[in-house]
C-alpha cells in the first residue's frame, strides 16, 4: 500500500474543507465562520489553560484534598468517557456524508480501496486535531504552570492526538458498517426518515428522563478499568499527587498503533463492500400489484386526493390562487420534513427544564415565558424565512407566472400561521395554566402568543427575501435541504427576543422588576460602578422599543411584496 497516496488524498480533502469555509464568493460567511472558529478555539485554549492551572495548584497545594489512587481512577474514567464520545461523534459522521468519497468513481478507479479509506480516516483525524489540539495544548500548559512540571505541556496534547487516532479508526469502521445497513438494505432505506425520527425521539426521551446521564455514569467505571483509560496515564504521567503507571502509559502508545492498524483493516474490508455496492432505492417494492397499478401510482393518487381536500378547505377562507399556494407550501414541507427540523433547534436548550419537570413533577414559572419566545420564533421560521429559496428549481416559473408579490407573500405567511397559531397558543395557555403563574399573567401570555407569531411571520418574510439561500446544506449528515441563511436566522432571532422581552416588560410587573434588577447588575458590572435601572424607566423604554419593533414587520412585509414583484434572476 502506498501511504503517500493516502496522505495526498487526506491533504486534498482538508484543503477542500478549508476552501469551502473560505470561499471567495461568500466572503461574508467565510469571515464569520473563520472568526467564530478563531474565537471559540481561543476561548477554549485560554479557558483550558486558566482552569487547568487553577486545578493543578489546588491539588498540589493541598487546598483541594485528593486521594492519589482515587484521583487517577477518576482521570481514567473521564478520559474513557470522552473517548466513547469521540467514537459516537465520528461514527455518526461516517454514517452520514463523510462515509463516502468525493468523486468516488474517479478515485476508486485509480487508487486501491485501502489507500482511499486510509486517506479519508486521516483527514478526519486532522479535523479532530484542528478543533481539539490547541485547547489540549492550553490545558497542558496550564497544568505545567500549576505543578511546575513542564513535561505536562507535551504529554497532554500527545495523549489527545493518540486517543483521537484510535477513536477515529474505530468509529469509522463501525460507522461505515451502519451506513452500509442504512443505505444498502431496501427496508431500512425505505423507512429511513421514520427511523431517524425514532432515534431522535429516543435520544430526547433519554435526555428528558435522565437516562442519558445514567448511561454516562454507568460507563465511567468500565472505562476507567479499560485500556482506553490509560490515555490518562500518558497525559498526566508526571502529575504529582496522582498514582499513575508509566507501564500503562507506554502500553497505551503501543496499543494505539495496534488498534489503528486493526481499525483501518476492518474499515477497509467494510469500505470494499459498501463503496462498490449499489444503493437501495427508498421507494422500491419487491411485490407490486400489477392489476391495480404500482404503489407509486397509488401513493400519488392518495396524495393528490389529500391535496384537493386541503385546497377545498382553505378555499372556504381564501381565494383559490392563494389557497393553492398555501397547500403547495405544505406539500413541499411534507415531502422534505427534515428541513423543518431547524424550527425545533431551540428545544435543545430547554432539555434542562424538561428534566426538572420530570424529576419534580411541576412546571417552573419561567417555562410559559420561554415557550412564548419559542412559538414566536417557530412561527416565523417554518415557511417564511426563506420563501424564495424554498421554490427550488421552479423559482423562475413562479416569477414568470401571474402570481403577484402580495399573493405569494401572503400565502407563505398564512401557510405557517394556520398551523402554528392554534398549536402555539394552546401550548402556551396549557403550560401557563399548569404553572404557578397568576391567572392574569397566564391570560396576558396567552393573548400575546398569536400576536407574537403574526408579528414574527411578518418580519421573517422580509428578512427571508432580503437574505435568500438557494444552495442545499446538511440537515443531517446524510440528507441535504435548503434552509435559511445564517444572517436571516440571526436578524430574525434578535427581533423575536427583543419584541418578546419588550412586551413582557410592558405587560407584566414581575417581569419588569426582574428585568430592571438584571439590567442594573449587568450595567454595574460593565462600567464598574453602581448603576440602578428603575422598573418605571424600563417600562417607558420598552414601550418605545415595542412600538418600533411592531412597526418593522409591516415594513418588512411590504418590502417582501415589492421585492418579489421586482425580482429578477441573473
Amino acid at each position: 500500500m502506498n501511504v503517500g497516496h493516502s496522505l495526498r488524498l487526506a491533504r486534498i480533502d482538508v484543503r477542500r474543507m478549508i476552501r469551502k469555509r473560505t470561499a471567495p464568493e461568500s466572503w461574508l460567511t467565510a469571515v464569520v465562520s473563520v472568526g467564530l472558529y478563531a474565537l471559540l478555539t481561543l476561548a477554549l485554549t485560554v479557558g483550558g489553560a486558566y482552569g487547568a492551572r487553577a486545578l493543578a495548584r489546588a491539588i498540589t497545594s493541598g487546598s483541594f484534598p485528593t486521594d492519589p489512587t482515587g484521583t487517577a481512577t477518576a482521570a481514567r474514567g473521564l478520559v474513557g468517557v470522552l473517548w466513547v464520545v469521540l467514537v459516537v461523534v465520528f461514527g455518526v459522521r461516517a454514517v452520514g456524508q463523510r462515509g463516502t468519497l468525493t468523486n468516488a468513481d474517479g478515485i476508486l478507479t485509480v487508487v486501491p480501496t485501502a489507500e482511499a479509506y486510509l486517506g479519508l480516516v486521516a483527514s478526519e483525524w486532522v479535523y479532530l486535531l484542528v478543533w481539539a489540539l490547541l485547547p489540549a495544548a492550553g490545558a497542558g500548559v496550564g497544568l505545567a504552570l500549576g505543578t511546575g512540571t513542564l513535561s505536562l505541556a507535551v504529554t497532554v496534547p500527545v495523549a489527545l492526538a493518540l486517543a483521537g487516532l484510535s477513536a477515529v479508526t474505530v468509529a469509522y469502521a463501525l460507522g461505515l458498517a451502519v451506513r452500509h445497513v442504512v443505505t444498502r438494505f431496501p427496508f431500512v432505506a425505505r423507512h429511513k426518515t421514520g427511523l431517524i425520527a425514532l432515534v431522535f425521539l429516543v435520544y430526547m426521551a433519554a435526555i428528558v428522563s435522565g437516562s442519558f446521564n445514567q448511561i454516562v455514569a454507568a460507563l465511567f467505571e468500565p472505562m476507567a478499568a479499560s485500556p482506553v483509560g490509560w490515555y490518562a496515564d500518558l497525559a498526566l504521567l508526571s502529575f504529582p499527587a496522582m498514582a499513575l503507571d508509566p507501564t500503562l502509559a507506554a502500553a497505551v502508545v503501543a496499543g494505539t498503533v495496534a488498534v489503528a492498524a486493526v481499525g483501518v483493516a476492518a474499515g477497509t474490508w467494510v469500505a470494499g463492500r459498501h463503496w462498490f455496492a449499489d444503493p437501495a432505492l427508498a421507494g422500491e417494492d419487491t411485490t407490486p400489484d400489477e392489476s391495480t397499478g404500482s404503489p407509486t401510482d397509488a401513493e400519488h393518487t392518495a396524495a393528490a386526493s389529500t391535496e384537493d381536500r386541503l385546497t377545498a378547505a382553505v378555499e372556504r377562507v381564501l381565494d383559490r390562487p392563494t389557497a393553492a399556494l398555501v397547500v403547495l407550501a405544505w406539500r413541499r414541507a411534507a415531502r422534505a420534513p427534515l428541513k423543518l427540523m431547524y424550527a425545533a433547534y431551540p428545544l435543545f436548550f430547554g432539555t434542562g427544564a424538561f428534566i426538572d419537570i420530570v424529576q419534580s413533577g411541576s412546571i417552573p414559572a419561567y417555562l410559559p415565558y420561554a415557550l412564548l419566545v419559542f412559538v414566536a420564533w417557530a412561527g416565523g421560521v417554518v415557511f417564511t424565512l426563506n420563501p424564495l429559496g424554498d421554490q427550488g428549481s421552479v423559482l423562475s416559473t413562479t416569477l414568470l407566472s401571474e402570481v403577484t408579490g402580495h399573493r405569494f407573500v401572503l400565502a407563505h405567511v398564512l401557510a405557517g400561521l394556520l398551523v402554528v397559531v392554534p398549536l402555539g397558543t394552546v401550548l402556551v395557555a396549557v403550560t401557563g395554566a399548569l404553572s404557578p403563574l397568576e391567572a392574569d399573567s397566564v391570560a396576558i401570555l396567552t393573548g400575546l402568543a398569536p400576536v407574537a407569531m403574526v408579528v414574527a411571520a411578518g418580519l421573517s418574510v422580509g428578512i427571508g427575501v432580503a437574505f435568500p439561500r438557494f444552495e442545499a446544506t446538511n440537515v443531517t449528515r446524510s440528507m441535504e435541504a435548503v434552509v435559511p441563511s445564517p444572517w436571516a436566522f440571526l436578524l430574525f432571532s434578535v427581533h423575536v427576543v427583543a419584541t418578546t422581552l419588550s412586551a413582557l416588560f410592558v405587560g407584566l410587573t414581575g417581569a419588569r422588576e426582574l428585568g430592571a434588577a438584571l439590567l442594573s447588575g449587568l450595567l454595574s458590572l460593565v462600567v464598574s460602578a453602581d448603576v440602578t435601572v428603575s422598573p418605571s424607566a424600563l417600562y417607558y423604554a420598552s414601550a418605545v422599543a415595542l412600538v418600533v419593533l411592531l412597526l418593522l414587520p409591516a415594513l418588512s412585509y411590504r418590502y417582501a411584496v415589492r421585492s418579489f414583484d421586482r425580482y429578477t434572476i441573473a
